[in-house]
């Protein structure tokens, strides 16, 4: 049986008098950090929005919609509903919707983006702390003793952070402690101006496709 917790980003609409369909429009996409659920699709207003299932530890690209209250409803690949709620999106804005878990229940957050682009020959980044059964984390860059993310438990999902474009490799710590219990295998290279979406995923002391870890989203606030 799944639990679902939803949030719903209700904002005033804007009038769309004297524009066209076309501009009167906002994004979404979707990220399936569950592997409770496995493939999953989204519905709005009754209409399935991608060709092909998302797949655990995956996410879709933008779909544009209408600037209205849509009917949403997230499905798994059997048909069964796993989040059925109303969604409110905004001309020009841009959102996405991440389903996860947290000791094996599902859970549904949808947050707004703020792809402001970063100065210079910097880029952007953001953690979340999307594994089942992770404690409260602390997120740091090779061996800097510096926390970049501090104190992260299930379901928090952090501001974007402009970072230097040189490669790095992160690990993961139990809050106040410096001994990682997670170490990336690989260097992330950054772009300059692009967004990073870091989440830490799966369920500790796996060894299966569900095994802790991180995993990185590029994008340039477009796709």
């Amino acid at each position: 049986m799944y639990v679902v917790s939803f949030l719903i980003i209700s904002i005033l609409l804007v009038s769309c008098e004297g524009r066209t369909v076309k501009e009167n429009t906002a994004k979404i996409r979707f990220i399936n950090a569950s592997y409770n659920t496995g493939d999953i699709n989204v519905w709005i207003d009754y209409k399935k929005v991608f060709t092909t299932d998302i797949q655990p530890l995956n996410y879709s690209l933008f779909s544009e919609h209408i600037n209205t209250t849509h009917y949403m409803q997230i499905k798994n690949a059997g048909g069964t509903v796993i989040c059925d709620t109303a969604l409110s999106m905004v001309q020009g804005a841009r959102y996405t919707g991440i389903l996860y878990d947290s000791m094996n229940q599902v859970h549904f957050k949808l947050i707004e983006e703020d792809f402001s682009t970063p100065q210079g020959s910097y880029c952007k980044m953001r953690f979340l702390h999307l594994s089942n059964t992770a404690p409260a984390t602390d997120i740091r860059a090779g061996s800097d003793t510096t926390v970049l993310f501090s104190n992260y438990s299930n379901g928090d999902i952090g501001q974007y952070q402009v970072m230097n474009i040189d490669s790095k490799r992160f690990n993961a710590a139990d809050h106040g402690n410096l001994t990682p219990y997670y170490t990336q295998g690989n260097d992330v290279q950054f772009k300059a101006g692009a967004f990073y979406t870091m989440y830490l995923k799966g369920t500790m002391g796996s060894s299966s496709n569900d095994s802790i870890g991180f995993f990185v989203i590029e994008n340039n606030g477009d796709y």
